[in-house]
This record gives C-alpha cells, sequence and structure tokens, in this order.
C-alpha cells in the first residue's frame, strides 16, 4: 500500500469513527452505546496506527533518497 493509500484509510476511517461518535449521541441503549463505543476506539486507533504507518514510510523515503543524494555528491568528488 502507497503512502497516499495509507493516509487515505486512515482518513476514512476517522470520518467513520466521527459518524459513529454522532451516532452515540442518539443513542440510549446501554449496551448499544457500549458496541458504538468500541467501535469508535478501533477505528480511531486503527486511523492513528495508519497514520504514524505512513509518517514512519515518508521519513524512511526521505532519509534513503538524502542517503543517496550523498553517495551522488561522493561520487562526483
Amino acid at each position: 500500500m502507497t503512502i497516499e493509500q495509507l493516509r487515505q484509510q486512515a482518513h476514512d476511517m476517522r470520518k467513520a469513527a466521527k459518524e459513529l461518535q454522532r451516532k452515540m449521541q442518539e443513542v440510549t441503549d446501554p449496551e448499544e452505546r457500549k458496541q458504538l463505543a468500541r467501535r469508535m476506539n478501533e477505528l480511531f486507533a486503527k486511523a492513528s496506527s495508519l497514520r504514524e504507518e505512513a509518517k514512519n514510510r515518508h521519513d524512511w523515503n526521505v532519509s534513503i533518497e538524502r542517503d543517496f543524494r550523498c553517495m551522488e555528491t561522493d561520487l562526483e568528488d
């Protein structure tokens, strides 16, 4: 999965979690609220994990690119 796909999937999960959060305000049944809260927390956690993975991949790509530029400079010298 690409970095952009990870970011998009994280965005979609956060959006779904926020929708569940809005739905929780309308639900009065304690068991249903508990299930919604559990699912909402899972979505927020997964979204956070995906965002962190995207950030790490981006940082890793930048690091590799920087290393290659250094090697190019060293070879030119």
